[in-house]
């Protein structure tokens, strides 16, 4: 089963080791969003898990999809870090004559 990113999102902050608990805290969220776009999303999120052969490797899927969404969470945030650090810029590393990189930090 391939995930788009919209449904990777969804998995981390609803999803649950257990896929039917998954699928009723997917329901559930279905009936409560407002927006139309967003509730197409959840339901056919929904219908996806409802393929049989997915239950016995659910867990496994799901563990991977979370550790995957962390990884990315870091990096957003290193990316953060990154950008707001004043000495960080196009000047951080000079070439020297011989096309050495050189440190200036």
């Amino acid at each position: 089963m391939k995930l788009t990113f919209d449904e990777k999102k969804l998995l981390y902050v609803y999803g649950n080791p257990d896929l039917a608990l998954t699928r009723k805290r997917l329901y559930g969220v279905a009936g409560l969003t407002v927006d139309h776009d967003q509730n197409k999303l959840v339901l056919d999120f929904c219908r996806k898990l409802e393929d049989e052969t997915l239950t016995d490797w659910y867990g496994q899927m799901f563990y991977f999809v979370r550790a995957e969404m962390e990884c990315y969470t870091n990096m957003l945030l290193l990316m953060q870090d990154i950008e707001e650090d004043e000495d960080w810029g196009p000047t951080i590393f000079d070439e020297s004559e011989e096309g050495e990189l050189i440190d200036d930090v």
